[in-house]
């Protein structure tokens, strides 16, 4: 072993320096543009492999066919492979992990789908070892067992990363410098803020408290925030900032002052997060559109995405959304007062709705008027609530089937993912909230209803 291959640790112990790829599994995000913003678990956990002394690649499996990315994956010929994905694609993420497998090659799975299949994800007997919760701690300890020639456990359980203030920038890696430098007008970049989720929503699988621990909110600085933005807007010209916390608005003082800094000192970058209807406010509502009259010379724009879910107070309770329609409409409300886009999330071919409820959904989009209406079609995932009770009810056409249903594959096949749900009405109302235009006239989603 030369010197090149090796890397001094406390104690001047000298040890390996290894090969470890990761590998994205996923959706594509759409046709022109499969990854619109790279995600930020494999550009994390690579960069803090590369840190911890690995030399690293990431790979994503939208980017190139899958025998393109298994033979590049060999080609790299790491001695460790780590693979993270959904469920909609664990059977693609299972086969290509086999396809990669070589003899002392060692093959990690994690993710919300390892965390929450765990045992199934040890069955398929792709992977040496199946990592449960937060993998940033879990993946420097098994990279060290690896180092130090260790037969890994089946399982291990992630600890929740202690300071997310120290965690870095990421690293220019390859696999996503193309996607950064796309020249089209709109580089994008995820940011955190901090994690942790206190909502108990029925079709999220973060309230599953058998699989992730309850929530420790834990936030960074506005002065890291910046400066981890202020690098990537030098590196890649980023010009455009997703928060890609599940509730950007939890800590209202830290958004704040991201707010303010990047109105002060990045007016070209736009922005976008989601907000909470119980944690938004007038004042956030002022600063925002301070903010938007700074970008409006640069053509940008801020959008809050609120998960609204529903127009029908009896089906935001059924699904444990624990807000209101009336405080829904008064938040998009503030929005418009300061010139704040809104993107409203509506969810269609929930159990148990009626021509009543969708008769809401109408009223209250009418009373929202979002910039952006967002449809979406419930398809349950495993671990959730929402999956157990349709299970329980023999409502899923196949409990084994984790695929997304669009809805041009319900339209092909005439059914959906749920038993007993009108899925004509599902695609009327889907399609017509997907390919209406910003809203221009009131009352045009009541009036379409009627007309239907």
């Amino acid at each position: 072993m030369d010197a090149g291959e090796q890397q001094r640790v406390a104690g001047d112990v000298p040890r390996r320096r290894l090969r470890v790829a990761l590998v994205y599994v996923g959706q594509p995000e759409s046709e022109l543009r499969p990854v619109m913003s790279p995600p930020i678990g494999p550009q994390l956990l690579g960069t803090l492999l590369l840190e911890h002394g690995a030399d690293v690649e990431l790979f994503d499996s939208r980017l190139q066919p899958a025998d393109v990315l298994v033979a590049a994956v060999d080609d790299f010929d790491p001695h460790l492979v780590g693979f993270s994905y959904l469920s909609p694609n664990a059977a693609e993420a299972v086969a290509l992990a086999r396809a990669v497998r070589q003899p002392g090659r060692v093959v990690i799975a994690g993710g919300v789908h390892a965390s929450i299949h765990t045992e199934a994800t040890v069955a398929t007997g792709a992977f040496d070892c199946v990592v449960r919760r937060e993998g940033e701690s879990a993946i420097l300890d098994l990279y060290d067992r690896v180092v130090a020639g260790e037969t890994l456990p089946p399982v291990v359980e992630g600890t929740p990363w202690p300071d997310m203030d120290v965690l870095p920038p990421y690293a220019d890696f390859d696999c996503y410098r193309g996607v950064y430098a796309d020249s089209d007008g709109y580089r994008p970049v995820y940011l955190q803020l901090g994690r942790g989720c206190p909502m108990q929503c029925t079709f999220c699988e973060l309230p599953n408290r058998a699989v992730f621990e309850p929530p420790r909110r834990r936030f960074r600085t506005v002065d890291r925030v910046m400066a981890e933005l202020h690098e990537y807007v030098r590196r890649w010209g980023v010009d455009f900032v997703t928060i890609a916390d599940p509730i950007a608005t939890l800590n209202l003082p830290l958004l704040t002052g991201v707010v303010r800094r990047m109105d002060a000192e990045l007016p070209h970058v736009g922005l976008m997060f989601n907000g909470h209807v119980n944690r938004f406010n007038r004042a956030l509502a002022e600063c925002l559109g301070e903010a938007q009259a700074g970008r409006d010379r640069e053509g940008q724009r801020i959008t809050v995405w609120f998960g609204f879910e529903s127009g029908s107070q009896r089906l935001l309770d059924f699904m444990r959304k624990r807000t209101s329609v009336a405080d829904g409409v008064a938040v998009a409300q503030l929005c418009r007062e300061h010139d704040v886009q809104v993107g409203a999330n509506l969810l269609l071919g929930v159990p148990t709705e009626t021509d009543e409820d969708y008769a809401a959904h109408h009223t209250f989009m009418d009373a929202v008027a979002p910039t952006f209406p967002n449809p979406n079609i419930l398809n349950p995932l495993p671990g959730t609530e929402m999956y157990d009770y349709c299970a329980a009810r023999g409502l899923l056409r196949d409990p084994a089937d984790y695929s997304i249903w669009r809805d041009v594959d319900i339209a092909e096949r005439g059914a959906g993912p749920v038993l007993g749900i009108d899925y004509d009405r599902v695609l009327a109302t889907y399609r017509h909230y997907r390919d209406e235009p910003a809203p221009d006239t009131e009352g045009r989603y009541q009036s379409w209803a009627a007309a239907e």
